[in-house]
C-alpha cells in the first residue's frame, strides 16, 4: 500500500471513529440526565450502563467470528446502524426494561466498532509508525469525545428531538468506512514464538497476561474512569450547585486533558521509559481522585485546571497500556492483545459504573471516586510489584 493511500484510508477509518466519539460522549450523558429526569436512582443509571457494557463484552467475543465471515467493512457499518437504530427509540421510551434493551444493543454496537477500528489502524501502520499512529488516533478520538457532553447541553434544548439527533451522528460515520480500502493485513498463527526485534508473535492469552498485566490493569482503570466520570460527573456535579452547562462542561475539560496531553506524555515516555511514566501518572492519579469533592465544593479556581490533569493522567495510563501491547507483540499476539484490551474494557465498563452507582446510592455522593481510587491504586501497586517477573518472562513464556 502506497504513502497517501495509507494517509488516506487512516483518515477516513479516523473520521468515522471520531464521529462515533463525539456520538459517545454524548450519548451516555444524554441517558443518565435522562433517567435522573424521569426519576430513577443513581443505583439503576449504574445498572444501565452496566447493560451496556454487557452487550460490548457479547458482542467483542462474536466480533472476529463475524469479521472472518463477512468482513471487517460489512461489520463496522453494520455497527453503525445498529448504533443509529437502537439511541432513535430512546427518544419514546419510558419503562426500564426498554432503557436497559437499547442500552445493551448500543453497547453491543459500539464495542466491535471500536476494535475492528483500532485493528484497521494498527495494520495500516509499520513498526516504525505505529506510536505515533496510536497516539494520534486516540488524540483525535478523545478530542471527539470532549464535544460529546457539550454538545449534551445544546441538544437538551430539544428535549422532543435530543434523542433523534444524537442517532443521525452515527450514520454521518457511514461515508468514513465505505472510502477506506478493506485491505486485511491480519497475521495468523503458526509463527515463531519470538521475533528478531524480542517482540512475542504467538504468545497465548494466559502468557500475555503474565507478560504485560499493566496493559489489561491499565484499560480495566480507565475503562471505568471514562463511563464513571462520562455518567456521573455532571449529576454530581450539578447537586453540588453547579449550573446545567458548567457541570456538562466539566466533563469536556476532563476529556481534553485526555486529549492534549497524550502527545506530550508520549514524548516523555519516549525519553523516560514506558513504564516509568505509566507509574507517575498512575500516582498522580491516586492523589489527585481523592480531591475531587473537595475542589468541586470549596476550590472551584482551581476545578478547570485540576479536571484537566486528571484527564490527562488518566488517560496516559491507557495510552501507554496500547503502547507497550505494540512494543511486546506482533503477529496473532498483538491481534490477542487487541482482543484482550477490548474484554478488559467491557468488563471494566459493566463493573465499574455499577459499583460507583451502588457506593453512591448507600454511602452518599462524595464516594464517586472511591471505586476508581481503588483500580488505580492497585495498577500503580501491581505495576512495581511485577517488575521483575515483566523482565524475565520474555525469555519463559512460549
Amino acid at each position: 500500500m502506497g504513502l497517501g493511500n495509507m494517509w488516506r484510508d487512516f483518515a477516513a477509518v479516523l473520521f468515522s471513529v471520531a464521529l462515533l466519539g463525539v456520538g459517545l460522549g454524548s450519548t451516555m450523558p444524554l441517558i443518565a440526565m435522562t433517567l435522573q429526569a424521569r426519576g430513577f436512582s443513581a443505583e439503576i443509571i449504574g445498572l444501565s450502563v452496566t447493560a451496556c457494557a454487557l452487550g460490548g463484552v457479547l458482542a467483542t467475543v462474536a466480533a472476529p467470528g463475524l469479521a472472518r465471515r463477512y468482513g471487517r467493512r460489512t461489520v463496522m457499518l453494520g455497527c453503525l446502524l445498529l448504533a443509529a437504530a437502537s439511541v432513535l427509540p430512546m427518544q419514546y421510551l419510558y419503562a426500564l426494561p426498554g432503557w436497559m434493551l437499547a442500552y445493551f444493543l448500543f453497547g453491543a454496537a459500539m464495542a466491535p466498532f471500536f476494535v475492528l477500528g483500532e485493528s484497521w489502524i494498527n495494520n495500516l501502520a509499520s513498526d516504525s509508525s505505529r506510536g505515533r499512529l496510536v497516539a494520534l488516533y486516540a488524540t483525535c478520538f478523545t478530542a471527539c469525545q470532549v464535544l460529546g457532553p457539550l454538545l449534551t447541553n445544546w441538544l437538551s434544548r430539544w428535549p422532543q428531538q435530543a434523542f433523534l439527533l444524537c442517532g443521525g451522528l452515527f450514520l454521518m460515520g457511514l461515508p468514513g468506512i465505505l472510502l477506506a480500502s478493506d485491505h486485511e493485513h491480519a497475521v495468523a498463527g503458526g509463527q515463531p514464538a519470538s521475533q528478531p526485534n524480542g517482540k512475542r508473535a504467538d504468545a497465548s492469552w494466559l502468557a500475555i497476561v503474565r507478560l504485560a498485566p499493566t496493559i489489561v490493569l491499565g484499560t480495566a482503570f480507565f475503562a471505568s474512569f471514562d463511563t464513571v466520570m462520562l455518567s456521573f460527573l455532571p449529576l454530581i456535579a450539578m447537586q453540588h450547585g453547579m449550573s446545567q452547562p458548567r457541570a456538562l462542561a466539566s466533563a469536556s475539560i476532563l476529556l481534553a486533558g485526555d486529549a492534549l496531553l497524550q502527545f506530550g506524555i508520549g514524548w516523555l515516555a519516549d525519553r523516560c521509559g514506558r513504564l516509568l511514566v505509566q507509574r507517575v501518572c498512575a500516582g498522580l492519579v491516586c492523589l489527585l481522585l481523592p480531591a475531587l469533592p473537595l475542589l468541586m465544593t470549596s476550590w472551584p479556581q482551581l476545578w478547570v485546571g485540576y479536571l484537566f490533569l486528571l484527564g490527562g493522567c488518566a488517560g496516559a495510563i491507557y495510552t501507554l497500556s496500547m503502547v507497550a501491547g505494540g512494543e511486546l507483540f506482533s503477529g496473532a499476539a498483538l491481534i490477542r492483545v487487541s482482543g484482550l484490551i477490548s474484554l478488559s474494557w467491557n468488563l471494566s465498563s459493566s463493573a465499574g459504573p455499577a459499583a460507583t452507582g451502588w457506593v453512591i446510592q448507600h454511602f452518599g455522593s462524595a464516594w464517586m471516586v472511591s471505586v476508581l481510587w481503588l483500580l488505580a491504586l492497585l495498577f500503580a501497586g501491581f505495576s512495581f510489584v511485577r517488575r521483575r517477573q515483566v523482565v524475565a518472562l520474555p525469555e519463559q513464556v512460549a
